[in-house]
């Protein structure tokens, strides 16, 4: 059970540090966030571990603070700084990716200890962040889309969590599917692909159910006035 606890700690400790940042630097922390949200996840979905004695990779957390992040950045700032947040996320990635590659090329110095572990962490990273990159980009700009389509016709308060909910549950489905085939489809049996698919998006819905809550709070600091002098700090 040290994994199914230690990752409701986990999860805990992802959505306060995200409702920090917003705290401490408006929008700006969000923006920030989901650049450095999207480096961390595509690093994390690297490791595979057992929840419940099923397979799961890790990363999913993060996606989903990514997911909330866009979406209080669209329910408080509109869709055109969320799509903003988004391409950010991608840039952030595709630089990784590049400066790692050319890391790695570097001869290591015969005491260096760190190039094999870079290796196996950076050189996996290729194809990881190909899939990530490609499901991120659909998902999230999918979920910016039906975020706004839904905030029409449920446009309070109240219904945040109608718009939360409604967008990333749809999003993640394509997000989560086009991720497990890029990125393990054909390196794993194909019931080991299924089952990290079945996972990862229960993992995403339960994190985006438990999520929304923080939303809430975001929402209120903006309203309370604790967020507007952060915004037009920069």
């Amino acid at each position: 059970m040290f994994n199914e606890l230690f990752g409701i700690f986990t999860f805990i400790v992802t959505f306060v540090l995200l409702i920090i940042m917003y705290r401490m630097f408006g929008k700006h922390g969000l923006l920030a966030w989901v650049a450095i949200g999207t480096i961390i996840a595509n690093i994390q979905v690297i490791k595979t571990i057992d929840l419940f004695s099923i397979s799961a990779t890790l990363g999913n957390v993060m996606f989903a603070s990514i997911y909330l992040a866009t979406d209080i950045l669209n329910d408080i700032y509109g869709r055109k700084v969320a799509k903003r947040a988004v391409w950010l996320g991608f840039s952030s990635t595709l630089v990784m990716i590049i400066v790692m590659q050319l890391s790695l090329h570097f001869t290591p110095s015969p005491v260096d200890t760190s190039q094999h572990a870079l290796e196996t962490i950076f050189n996996v990273v290729p194809r990881i962040a190909l899939g990530s990159i490609i499901a991120y980009i659909i998902g999230q700009h999918l979920d910016v889309m039906i975020f706004s389509l839904i905030k029409k016709v449920f446009s309070s308060d109240r219904t945040f969590i109608i718009r939360a909910y409604g967008s990333t549950l749809f999003s993640n489905i394509i997000d989560t599917a086009l991720f497990v085939l890029i990125a393990f489809a054909g390196s794993m049996p194909n019931a080991a692909v299924f089952e990290i698919f079945i996972t990862t998006y229960v993992l995403k819905l339960l994190s985006t159910i438990f999520n929304v809550p923080f939303g809430y709070v975001a929402k209120s600091m903006y309203r309370r006035g604790k967020i507007t002098s952060k915004d037009e700090g920069y």
